[in-house]
C-alpha cells in the first residue's frame, strides 16, 4: 500500500467526524437563532402595520389595502379600503367583544370577531391569533419549519375547528429597543380552498 493510500485511510474518519460535527453545530446555531428570535417577538405587542391584501375563495377574488393597529395582545383595528383608498370597514377588537362598521357607518356586534368578520365581510380570517400569525411567531415544534436564518417561513394550526396553513415567503428589516429584528413581508394564509395573501409596506413597532 502506498503512503498516500495509507494517509488517506488514516485521516478520513477525522475528516468524516468534522464533517458530523459542522453539520450539528450548524443544525444548533439555526435552532439557537430561531429561539433568540421567538424571544424577541413574543415581546412585540403594540405596533403598526400597512400593506396590501388579496382574498381569494372558490368563486370570488377581492382586493384592497389594510391597515391594523395592535395596542396589546388582545385589543386592536382593522380597517379595510379599496386599493384606491375607499372605506370597506372597521373593524375593533377586545377579548369577548367585537364591533365592526361598514362603508355606510352601519355597526355590528359579537362576541366573536371571527364569526363577526365572516358573517358581514365573508372574509373567514384566523384572528383570534392574529398578534402571533403577523409577526410570525409560532411555538409548535412539530409544525413549524424554519429558514437558514433561523426565521419562521411555514406552519399550520388549528382554529374554530379550521385547519390553516401559514406561509412567509419574505422578511423585512426594523429596529425594536435598538436590535434589529426580521419581520414578515409577505404572508399567505390558507384553509381548504380559501387563500389570503398580504404583503407588508411598513412595521411601526412601540
Amino acid at each position: 500500500m502506498s503512503k498516500i493510500k495509507y494517509v488517506f485511510i488514516f485521516i478520513l474518519p477525522f475528516i468524516l467526524s468534522a464533517c458530523q460535527t459542522t453539520k450539528y453545530q450548524t443544525n444548533v446555531s439555526v435552532e439557537q437563532q430561531w429561539q433568540n428570535h421567538k424571544q424577541v417577538l413574543a415581546q412585540i405587542n403594540s405596533f403598526q402595520v400597512n400593506g396590501s391584501i388579496a382574498h381569494i375563495g372558490t368563486k370570488t377574488k377581492s382586493y384592497g389595502r389594510f391597515l391594523i393597529t395592535q395596542q396589546s395582545e388582545n385589543y386592536y383595528d382593522v380597517k379595510l379600503t379599496t386599493p384606491i383608498g375607499t372605506n370597506i370597514l372597521t373593524l375593533k377588537a377586545e377579548p369577548n367583544y367585537a364591533e365592526l362598521i361598514d362603508n355606510n357607518d352601519v355597526r355590528y356586534h359579537d362576541v366573536n370577531v371571527e364569526l363577526l368578520m365572516k358573517k358581514i365581510s365573508n372574509i373567514n380570517i384566523p384572528l383570534n391569533s392574529l398578534h402571533n400569525w403577523l409577526k410570525g411567531f409560532s411555538d409548535d415544534s412539530q409544525a413549524d419549519k424554519i429558514d437558514s436564518s433561523g426565521r419562521l417561513s411555514s406552519t399550520s394550526f388549528m382554529q374554530n375547528n379550521n385547519k390553516w396553513s401559514l406561509k412567509i415567503s419574505s422578511y423585512a428589516t426594523y429596529t425594536y429597543k435598538n436590535k434589529k429584528i426580521d419581520l414578515p413581508a409577505i404572508i399567505e394564509l390558507s384553509h381548504d380552498d380559501e387563500l389570503i395573501r398580504l404583503k407588508i409596506s411598513n412595521w411601526i413597532l412601540r
